[in-house]
């Protein structure tokens, strides 16, 4: 919606379209399409990355509670990865680590559900074993850094995209794009300057009730990945 504003130019009267309160004009004309486009191209071409973030999901109906998984990814082209996410259980169950390892042909993980060290035959089954319980956060941005890899639906492909308007994650300005991810409503908040994923919002339908599921990312993109960033190095456990 626009309202006009009347200016007085060498004797005309001139409505001159302003946007409404609270309405941002955008300041370029790139659609949603475009937009994901953008964010595949980056992390495909990417030399390395970084990330660190947090799954934070809430449970509405019998289940209703709050979980928080947080994450970290370490990658460099072509063949060196490493990702980790810990779920807190509690004073009782103490944390569970699951991490994802691989340099070269060599890939490994580590789960406190089944401890041990196990050899997986490929980083995409590895990855595929850690998705479900990590909160989606072991697949969305390794299925972008590698897509001929990582299978799986991926991020950029979600359906009815469409521009909802700008926000920002903290000091960052971020594109914001709703669409359908699978059968489900996703929002995705795509940094500006960067075409970085910032921020996920899923919404999720279970037996129980419901799951308003939030993942925020802080990346770096290009940055230096230190050895200790890629080391395999599970917990020691008593």
């Amino acid at each position: 919606m626009w309202f006009p504003a009347v200016a007085l130019v060498l004797g005309w009267i001139v409505v001159v379209p302003q946007p409404a309160r609270g309405q941002q004009a955008r300041p370029d004309s790139l659609d949603a399409h475009q937009v994901l486009a953008r964010v595949a191209a980056t992390y495909a071409s990417c030399r390395s990355y970084s990330d660190s973030g947090v799954v934070t999901d809430r449970y509405a109906g019998l289940l209703g509670h709050t979980t928080r998984k947080p994450f970290r990814t370490a990658f460099v082209r072509p063949d060196r990865f490493r990702f980790q996410f810990t779920e807190t259980k509690g004073l009782a169950g103490g944390d569970v680590v699951y991490i994802v390892w691989r340099n070269g042909a060599d890939v490994r993980t580590w789960w406190d559900v089944r401890p041990g060290i196990a050899k997986a035959p490929s980083l995409g089954e590895a990855l595929g074993g850690a998705t479900g319980v990590s909160g989606s956060s072991a697949h969305a941005i390794p299925n972008l850094l590698l897509p001929q890899e990582v299978g799986g639906r991926c991020l950029t492909g979600v359906t009815q995209a469409r521009l909802l308007d700008d926000a920002a994650v903290g000091s960052s300005a971020c594109y914001r794009i709703g669409g359908t991810y699978g059968d489900e409503p996703i929002t995705l908040w795509i940094e500006k300057s960067s075409y970085l994923v910032r921020r996920i919002d899923r919404t999720m339908e279970i037996p129980q009730g419901s799951v308003d599921s939030t993942t925020t990312y802080e990346p770096d993109l290009d940055g230096e990945v230190t050895e200790a960033m890629l080391a395999f190095d599970p917990p020691v456990r008593q």
